[in-house]
């Protein structure tokens, strides 16, 4: 489940560090204290336009904001605060701690300090919400003084996360293959969705993702073919999520694939397109659209690399469809 960290932008200080790298975005190949780094490696497939916007935060007399930074994890949203304000979210794509690159950043403080605790984010929006709001809808109360940083967990962020729609669909919490088999022995598709049960499935949802990207910049897209950098790509259920036996989901290998967000994994997911002994398939949803006709005779017969060990869940698609 998502959490949420306040930052506020009370003194000069933090001001014009925000100004410096979250306002403006970084070139991220100009950063000398990185370059050549392990870091700077995975900084390029996360962000392969070579752009990316930086927070930093400090220690703290007693570590105490050092503390409240290692609670973050990809996928958290940050929050912005000035003048009483929020006037800019972002998602958490990466963390280090590195005093050096954070000297290259922003420099020292008067007293030789640097924010060291560094996130990157993704995903900014501006936004316009008043911190009263925000304190009372995760039961601050409405004075609450935002200290310089602060993460909020899971229970208290969701109404700032739903309410606002602030939830990444590519920023994922990272999860190790144990806690993944955990997570699916957990799932119960018969309840409801409470606050537990969005989390497993965000787990779920990074688990499947980072199977299928492994670190890649670019990936193809399992309907159309194209070559996408995978922002634009989701970890789509080949066989209807809700449908899907533990036995299925412990398959992570194979009950998904990528699709991409320009329009295949939604006609998939409509059942405009199949997949039947490996090629793509369209189905007799009624088109009303010229357009729509035309993309559906390119698809058509095009060979999906993904249907190798993924049979059963294809013919699954395909049956529940009716389409023949």
């Amino acid at each position: 489940m998502t959490k949420i960290a306040l930052q506020a932008a009370a003194d000069p200080e933090s001001r014009e560090n925000l100004e410096k790298t979250l306002l403006e975005p970084v070139v991220l190949s100009e950063l000398s204290s990185i370059r050549g780094t392990g870091i700077a490696e995975e900084l390029a497939t996360i962000y392969p336009g070579d752009m990316a916007r930086i927070g930093g935060v400090k220690s703290g007399r007693a570590s105490e904001q050092k503390a409240e930074w290692e609670k973050l994890q990809r996928g958290d949203v940050v929050l912005f605060m000035r003048d009483d304000m929020v006037f800019l979210s972002g998602i958490v794509t990466y963390l280090v701690k590195n005093p050096d690159l954070a000297r290259e950043l922003w420099g020292e403080d008067d007293k030789g300090q640097v924010p060291e605790c560094i996130y990157f984010v993704d995903e900014v929006k501006d936004q316009f919400i008043p911190r009263k709001t925000i304190n009372r809808l995760m039961n601050l109360g409405d004075d609450y003084d935002w200290p310089g940083f602060e993460v909020h967990l899971e229970e208290a962020a969701a109404p700032v996360v739903y309410g606002y729609e602030l939830e990444s669909h590519v920023y994922f919490p990272i999860v190790s293959e144990d806690e993944y088999k955990q997570i699916v022995q957990e799932i119960d598709r018969t309840s409801p969705l409470d606050t537990e049960g969005r989390a497993r499935l965000r787990k779920e949802d990074g688990f499947l993702r980072d199977q299928l990207f492994r670190g890649k910049v670019i990936e193809e897209c399992g309907i159309c073919g194209n070559k996408y950098p995978t922002q634009f790509l989701i970890a789509a259920h080949i066989k209807d999520r809700w449908h899907c036996t533990t036995e299925d989901r412990l398959d992570y290998e194979n009950i998904a694939m990528p699709m991409c967000k320009l329009g295949c994994e939604e006609l998939y997911r409509r059942n405009y397109v199949t997949v039947i002994d490996e090629r793509v398939a369209v189905t007799r949803a009624k088109v009303d659209s010229n357009d729509l006709k035309a993309i559906l005779v390119r698809l058509s017969g095009r060979v999906c690399p993904w249907f190798k060990g993924s049979r059963k869940y294809f013919d699954w698609h395909t049956r529940l469809g009716k389409y023949f």
